[in-house]
């Protein structure tokens, strides 16, 4: 399947952190491999998790790696700018192509991700969005 473009045009981009970029590679890769015990080394111990309308609090206390193993729709993971943040968006096949669904902004403090606010539950959040721009998946 071919990854889909974004047809709206580039904004300039932000100074890229190289921790957080290497960080959203490592965590793309281990969550479209469904290792759940990889991740949580990248996470760390008092780690935050937003899912926009859904949960707020400590990520050991949420189903959320449970949930999306449990999704029966075609999904993975691919680290993006949007509108010239670097980010982390669900991709889902729509015909021969993967799209973007959904948008999730991590937060990285001392070579750990501390934060996660993800805005599946929330399509609105990503069809405002001026520019998506996809990394090609590992």
């Amino acid at each position: 399947m071919k990854l889909a473009a974004s047809s709206r045009p580039a904004t300039s981009r932000r100074e890229v952190s190289p921790e957080l970029s290497r960080l959203l590679h490592l965590y793309v890769d281990r969550f479209n491999k469904r290792d759940w015990d990889g991740l949580r080394k990248l996470i760390s111990a008092d780690a935050r998790l937003r899912v926009a309308d859904r949960f707020i609090g400590s990520l050991d206390e949420s189903p959320y790696f449970g949930n999306y193993e449990r999704q029966t729709v075609p999904w993975r993971l691919a680290v993006a700018e949007v509108d010239g943040e670097l980010a982390v968006v669900a991709l889902r096949p729509y015909g021969d192509e993967w799209r973007p669904s959904s948008v999730a902004r991590l937060q990285v403090t001392d070579q750990h991700i501390a934060h996660i606010v993800d805005y599946a539950h929330c399509p609105w959040v990503l069809s405002a969005a001026a520019a998506v721009v996809v990394s090609q998946p590992s």
